[in-house]
């Protein structure tokens, strides 16, 4: 009999409404936040600690692989030998090549053990939503292999919007170039950034000012969005009460249409943060073409 379970890393911001409907059959593992050469482990330290060193040196990094081993160990010893894991896109961290290479290692020792390793294409909320299916779908009772294909068919039709107030910390992690982010800057640029089919950022639009874009980042949500129904997310860095209102303002938006299923509100990760700053506003949709 199929016992499937699901592990992530934290860079899929799971809002805490579903982390807390289906913790039963979900695990995540923390990515890593290093501030002046000490290592946290995302949930760790508050956003309000990372920001106040933000200018200071901060990196991030992947899971610890022991981390990731102990988690589907778990699993397994909780009996579950089905096990899905879904990462944020391997073009963005190379935690999905950790994922799958740890994973490969435990089904060499244990042949009644099957992993699949899931690359989202995605970040943050953009990757949430595909967890979130995957969860509804066992919970429904859907087999393991009926699962992977409905899975990758959400992946194609799901994608992430965000604005962010600065460029510094984007062209800081390599994220940007540097030119770039200085003309922005001087330009009061704020682009709306995606990720592509590939799992790769790139600027959708440059708009000046930042009402302005989030304002045009509305607009493009709508376009993704079309006829189809979906779900939503949106999600914001730090505790700024002009992002927050922002947030609510969106969430309220999209309530009114009659395509929309469900919306989930959250907060990004430490580890997207650190290439963010503060004041982010984030959107993920994912359009489900044949109605939910």
């Amino acid at each position: 009999m199929e016992k499937i379970g699901v592990i992530v890393d934290s860079g899929c911001d799971i809002p805490n409404d579903i982390l807390e409907k289906h913790n039963n059959i979900l695990k995540i593992v923390p990515l890593r936040t290093i501030i002046n050469g000490v290592e946290y482990a995302e949930g760790t330290f508050t956003e309000d600690f990372l920001f106040e060193h933000l200018d200071e040196n901060v990196t991030t990094s992947l899971p610890r692989p022991e981390n990731i081993k102990e988690s589907i160990e778990d699993m397994i010893k909780e009996g579950y030998n089905k096990i899905l894991t879904l990462n944020i896109s391997k073009n963005l961290s190379g935690t999905y090549n950790l994922f799958k290479m740890i994973s490969e290692s435990i089904m060499q020792n244990n042949e009644n053990i099957e992993i699949i390793n899931i690359d989202t294409l995605n970040i943050s909320i953009g990757s949430a939503l595909v967890v979130y299916k995957a969860l509804k779908y066992i919970e429904e009772g859907k087999k393991f292999k009926e699962l992977i294909n409905l899975i990758e068919k959400d992946i194609k039709n799901s994608t992430v919007f965000y604005v962010v107030p600065t460029l510094k910390y984007l062209a800081r992690g390599g994220r940007i170039g540097k030119v770039s982010a200085m003309l922005g800057q001087l330009l009061n640029v704020k682009p709306i950034i995606s990720v592509n089919d590939e799992g790769v950022y790139y600027t959708v639009s440059k708009i000046r000012g930042f009402n302005r874009s989030v304002e045009a980042l509305y607009q493009e949500v709508l376009k993704y969005i079309g006829n189809n129904n979906f779900i939503a997310g949106v999600v914001i860095s730090g505790n700024g009460e002009k992002v927050k209102k922002m947030q609510e303002a969106f969430i309220d938006k999209l309530k009114t249409f009659g395509n929309t299923l469900e919306i989930f509100k959250g907060k990004v990760s430490s580890t997207l943060s650190v290439h963010t700053g503060p004041d982010l506003i984030g959107i993920g949709i994912l359009k489900l073409t044949n109605g939910g």
